[in-house]
């Protein structure tokens, strides 16, 4: 919301300089997004009266006025052609800074002297015409200041406005708000018209779509003097808000909209066929818009038509049907309001935002209509010389009725921290438009109806609070001891993110939605769902939620590898999302499974055959590239199925690793981790195809993603003391089934509780001619070592108890020893 400052002190006084008005609507209600000025900042500007005007000796382009500045006469050399003897225009002196940063000084041009500058429109801040000088009327007396009609130059403040606040997109909205936080009163223009033109009720009225359209509101304005400009005031105001001044009528319908943050529209009433009417949209209804381009409309959008064609998409843009021209003598003037979901739906699918759809769309409040109808109706009188008609057309079944809320004086400073007396609550309350009682102890104020946003106590002491100013809360510590800590699985996040950290893995934070190609380059088919989209998504490449974290690491990557990175390691812990039946299992680490938008922890409450969302917190990593870089006594080291494994067993101590293939995942380097019986995630590195859709082709990539609910990183980090005595290196060869996992081979001589085993790896496996068909050999390094200086005998006896285990259990054949 643009704010110019000299059109708000039309409303409110008040004595502030605009950094400490910028403070204070950023302390006490909006934040002030910026700055802007306009026309001459610094400096004097004076009517003038053109005394010669012609050609520049010296220069082609130029032309030289001869300017009396009331007694004084002046020499001003000018571009613009349009000034002539008697013309009478805005002169800014020398010394004066204009909106650009410039600073007038005397010049000479083309051999000739300047004294000042004949201002345009645009460097005056009235609007953007910049193709001549502004001639001012008769009614500017020379050697004047401008700033007794109008001011030179404009200071504007540009509010980021919360969606919750409808009531501050109109400056009288502003106004308001500032004297309460001022503890001032503020002022309301009034409407003063003769309402004796030609009836509205020559025309009807049909509201076929109540429930998109609870008020409408249609009167005539009967008389006006076509191609009507608007007062030069009125174009500078609407320009310094940041609309286009076009012609008296469609500006007093832009100027009351800024006014009161209700829009406004005008249909030229010789064109409109009958009468209007509110309906849905037909089906493929086509329609060009005020902006040249012809849309297609769908049912669900609201348009206001006469009886044969559609005029208007409801709350977003008019069509060229009834539009008001330079030709317009007789104007049909509809304020209403629509439902803001609608009005927002309606926008997103015609890719059309305007600033009428940008008010809809937050709700606004009927019972403002009344007002803005009688004070644009005003304007039009007024400004183009028409006559108001006697009657309204009214559309408004279902009055809004304002509500009541109680608020308890104890409550206030409960939820403050502060004590606040409660007269002084009180008066807060009415400056912002309650009607207010108090009695007992208790506030009882009735909200009015443009402040939707106030609906219990809490938000009552809310407005209080911040009115006051909540830097005025005092600094104490609470008067009670403070409980608290880390839960369980704060502790385990911690945790697994320092331990990954600590592993040389960077942490990433990606969006949780993404485009519709994810699915298609991850592989997915139809087969495995069809993902979840979002209703109202914030563009076309965010219109999915995620099903794996995967996605997200993998644009990181592209994006790493497109700067110039030889290789990452990345890691992310969030949520991701899936469509699952009513009866589908609930799984460990599930935080909400939801049904209609909310969160269902009951199984059996769910109705049958309902899709719900379930969602689940991941631990993804993604190694790519070199993950370590080659130096002068190491080579570099790329990533692989095996680091990626690593990092699991970290993560997942007794991790059961099962060969088992997913759609994104090389054939034969993948596996899904088992924790319990339970699948805990997958590893694996990612299939070239999927490497190539996401810009990562030849880069070798590897990655995991795993239930964060199974997840337990050993917490226990300890010191056992070096041993001082040899340790011995036996060889140990098996042969098992091809069927038979290594890694359970693994397991079940770590799982043998020997005393003696301090470490083991496996450092071949062999499957061809020298060994029987279908079977391999298995070939593990074991370590030895206590105390004391072990003997032969008991590295014999403990290294034949491991053999003869593998033999009992995998029916193992021992090869050597």
């Amino acid at each position: 919301m643009r704010v110019p400052l000299s059109w708000l002190h039309e409303y409110v006084d008040f004595d502030l300089s605009t950094s400490e008005l910028v403070e204070l609507f950023s302390l006490r209600s909006q934040e002030v997004d910026g700055i802007e000025r306009l026309g001459v900042v610094d400096g004097e500007v004076v009517v003038g009266e053109v005394v010669e005007f012609g050609p520049h000796p010296n220069a082609d382009r130029l032309n030289v006025a001869k300017v009396d500045l009331g007694g004084r006469e002046v020499q001003i050399v000018a571009g613009a052609p349009n000034p002539y003897p008697g013309a009478r225009v805005p002169v800014v002196l020398p010394g004066s800074t204009l909106a650009d940063g410039r600073k007038l000084k005397k010049a000479k041009l083309r051999g000739l002297e300047s004294y000042g500058m004949m201002m345009s429109e645009r460097e005056l801040g009235i609007s953007g015409e910049h193709t001549g000088i502004l001639l001012l009327d008769g009614s500017y007396e020379i050697g004047r200041p401008l700033a007794d009609y109008f001011p030179a130059g404009e200071t504007i403040l540009e509010l980021d406005v919360n969606p919750n606040r409808p009531d501050l997109w109109g400056m009288i909205g502003v106004a308001r708000e500032l004297a309460a936080i001022l503890k001032t009163s503020f002022r309301v223009p009034e409407s003063n018209f003769s309402a004796s033109g030609a009836p509205t009720a020559d025309y009807t009225l049909r509201v076929e779509a109540g429930d998109l359209c609870p008020r409408y509101d249609l009167r005539r304005v009967s008389g006006v003097r076509p191609g009507e400009r608007a007062p030069l005031e009125m174009r500078r105001r609407i320009h310094a808000a940041g609309m286009r001044p076009i012609n008296a009528i469609v500006d007093a319908t832009n100027y009351v909209m800024l006014e009161t943050g209700q829009p406004i529209h005008a249909f030229d009433a010789a064109k409109v066929r009958g009468g209007i009417v509110a309906r849905r949209a037909r089906p493929g209804e086509e329609m060009t818009m005020l902006d040249g381009h012809t849309r297609t409309l769908d049912e669900e959008m609201l348009v206001i038509s006469d009886e044969e064609r559609g005029l208007v998409v409801a709350g977003v843009m008019g069509a060229e049907d009834a539009e008001v021209s330079d030709e317009t003598s007789d104007v049909l003037v509809e304020v209403a309001t629509f439902v803001g979901t609608n009005i927002l739906a309606t926008s997103q699918r015609l890719a059309l935002r305007t600033d009428a759809s940008g008010r809809y769309e937050r709700g606004l409040d009927p019972e403002m209509v009344d007002y803005a109808m009688s004070r644009v109706c005003g304007l039009i009188a007024a400004e183009a010389g028409g006559t108001v008609a006697g009657d309204t057309l009214i559309h408004y079944p279902e009055p809004v009725q304002p509500r009541t809320i109680s608020m308890r004086h104890s409550r206030t400073e409960l939820l403050l921290g502060m004590r606040v007396e409660q007269e002084e609550a009180a008066e807060r309350l009415r400056l912002l438009g309650c009607e207010v009682w108090s009695e007992n102890g208790r506030i009882e104020a009735t909200v009015p109806t443009f402040r939707r946003d106030l609906s219990r106590e809490a938000d009552l002491i809310e407005e209080v609070g911040r009115l006051i100013g909540l830097e005025n809360i005092p600094e104490r510590l609470p008067g009670v001891p403070l409980l608290g800590g880390l839960t369980q699985d704060q502790r385990k996040l911690r945790l697994l993110r320092h331990l990954l950290a600590d592993l040389g893995l960077t942490e990433t934070v990606t969006y949780p939605f993404g485009p519709d190609r994810w699915r298609d380059d991850l592989g997915f088919d139809a087969e495995s769902g069809e993902g979840l989209r979002l209703r109202n998504p914030l563009s076309a490449e965010a219109a999915n939620l995620r099903e794996t974290v995967l996605t997200g690491l993998l644009d990181a990557t592209a994006r790493n590898r497109a700067f110039g990175s030889r290789g990452v390691a990345l890691f992310e812990v969030g949520r991701i999302f899936e469509s699952v039946e009513a009866d589908a299992e609930m799984r460990p680490g599930i935080i909400d499974y939801r049904m209609n938008g909310e969160a269902v922890r009951d199984q059996s409450i769910i109705p049958e055959a309902l899709m719900g969302v379930r969602e689940e917190n991941r631990v993804g990593v993604l190694l790519a590239g070199n993950t370590r870089s080659a130096g002068w006594n190491a080579q570099a080291t790329s990533a692989d199925f095996f680091q990626a494994k690593g990092i699991v067993e970290r993560l997942v101590p007794g991790a059961i690793f099962e060969p088992r293939v997913r759609p994104f995942l090389h054939p034969g380097r993948a596996a899904a981790v088992l924790v319990g019986g339970m699948e805990a995630g997958w590893v694996g590195e990612i299939h070239p195809s999927v490497a190539e859709k996401f810009d990562l082709e030849g880069w070798p990539l590897a990655a995991f993603e795993l239930n964060f609910a199974l997840c337990e990183p050993d917490s226990q980090s300890g010191f056992e003391p070096f041993a001082n005595v040899p340790a011995v290196t036996r060889d140990l060869a098996v042969v098992v089934s091809r069927a038979t996992r290594v890694g359970d081979l693994t397991s079940t001589l770590q799982n043998a509780e020997s005393t003696l085993l301090t470490e083991l790896r496996v450092f071949d496996v062999y499957e061809g001619p020298q060994v029987p068909e279908d079977m391999k050999s298995v070939a593990f390094s074991l370590i030895f070592q206590a105390s004391e200086t072990l003997t032969d005998e008991e590295v014999n006896a403990e290294f034949q108890r491991l053999a003869e285990r593998l033999r009992k259990e995998f029916d193992a054949e021992i090869r050597s020893t």
